[in-house]
């Protein structure tokens, strides 16, 4: 989680914590699939997905805290 910010990469996320395709899906975002998650932002998907940037990434960072294996 630490390091995730708006200008993090879709790809950056998902290849630290693969378990997040379950939060983009959960959001109807299918992130795992899209090839934009290459060169998307977290704020650029949010943003295209009609979700508040900073909420998203607060929501993001929250799922992750929750679901990270210790």
């Amino acid at each position: 989680m630490k390091g995730i910010e708006l200008k993090t990469t879709i790809q950056q996320v998902l290849r630290k914590y693969p378990f997040t395709q379950r939060f983009f899906s959960s959001k109807s975002m299918y992130c795992n699939i899209c090839s934009c998650k290459k060169h998307e932002t977290i704020f650029q998907a949010a943003i295209n997905y009609g979700h508040d940037p900073e909420t998203f990434l607060k929501e993001l960072k929250e799922f992750i805290k929750n679901n990270e294996k210790s």
